[in-house]
């Protein structure tokens, strides 16, 4: 299964914590791509990063809502 098609379910069923993280892996950090395979998507989910990337989603979702570019190059 690829990026997209968990992106696509995720909409569908709306699983507001997975199209979070998807859009904040695909577009703002852009670590993995649409096209790639779930295996990319798995490594940020692994237990060791919890509590890093939760972080990173809260700040990001709260700029979103402000409309204001997370990270700045």
């Amino acid at each position: 299964m690829t990026i997209r098609e968990w992106y696509e379910a995720a909409l569908r069923h709306n699983y507001y914590s997975l199209i979070l993280l998807i859009e904040f892996l695909v577009y703002e950090k852009k670590t993995v791509r649409l096209q790639d395979s779930e295996e990319a998507l798995n490594f940020y989910l692994q237990e060791k990063f919890k509590d890093r990337m939760n972080a990173h989603l809260l700040a990001y979702e709260r700029q979103k809502q402000k409309g204001k570019p997370v990270f700045q190059n």
